[in-house]
């Protein structure tokens, strides 16, 4: 995880690093900021998924599949990116594929307006005795465990949310005939955050932050 705030230093540079479909994205965000957030966004993934490949973060093979997720091409690494209120988390795999999603706490607010979309009958039982400040936090869990899961099947908006369960812990099929967990991330209380990845695999958790005094900064 990164908090965009560490990083905004290196803004400038971040845009440079960045190819011509990414570029293209960041070019669509209206607000100034809006595009360079995305930009440090791109550029972070970028960098973490060279020091995993022992690449240059500029010639990382980052692509992106039909769903508009992003995939490191060869098939070798498996990646998943998402940012949210100047917060960004990304996924690195060597062992299958991955997903993330990451959304500030302060959302469980407007949770109960798209429950109906989020749940299974089965969670709907289950949160049914809850009083609403639980049930729109558990509300937001469950939006996580299943935006991570989506990303890491690469169907993403294709399959309804409603249509499965996805509980902390969770092992679910995905389309190629494997089996992912879904885990919530301790990430402090302002963040919510969940990973789909291979069972039975150890999932470090990280923020990352710019070194003290690295005035040369990651770019």
């Amino acid at each position: 995880m990164f908090d965009l705030r560490d990083w905004w230093t290196w803004v400038s540079d971040a845009h440079a690093l960045l190819d011509a479909d990414e570029s293209r994205r960041v070019l669509g965000r209206r607000a100034p900021a809006h595009r360079d957030d995305l930009a440090l966004a791109y550029a972070l993934h970028r960098l973490l998924l060279g020091q995993a490949l022992g690449c240059d973060a500029g010639q990382v093979p980052l692509g992106r599949d039909h769903a508009g997720c992003p995939r490191v091409r060869g098939g070798a690494w498996f990646t998943s990116l998402s940012h949210a209120d100047g917060c960004v988390a990304v996924a690195i795999s060597g062992a299958g594929p991955v997903g993330v999603d990451l959304e500030p706490s302060t959302r469980a607010a407007v949770m109960l307006e798209i429950e109906t979309r989020t749940c299974h009958p089965a969670e709907t039982a289950a949160m049914a005795t809850l009083d609403r400040l639980a049930r729109s936090e558990a509300l937001l869990t469950t939006w996580v465990r299943k935006e991570a899961f989506l990303k890491a099947t690469g169907l993403g908006l294709q399959r309804e949310m409603t249509s499965f369960t996805a509980d902390d812990g969770a092992r679910l099929d995905l389309p190629d005939g494997n089996i992912c967990q879904v885990s919530m991330l301790d990430v402090g209380p302002y963040w919510v955050a969940a990973v789909a990845a291979p069972c039975d695999i150890a999932i470090d958790a990280l923020w990352l932050r710019p070194a003290v005094g690295d005035a040369a900064g990651p770019f």
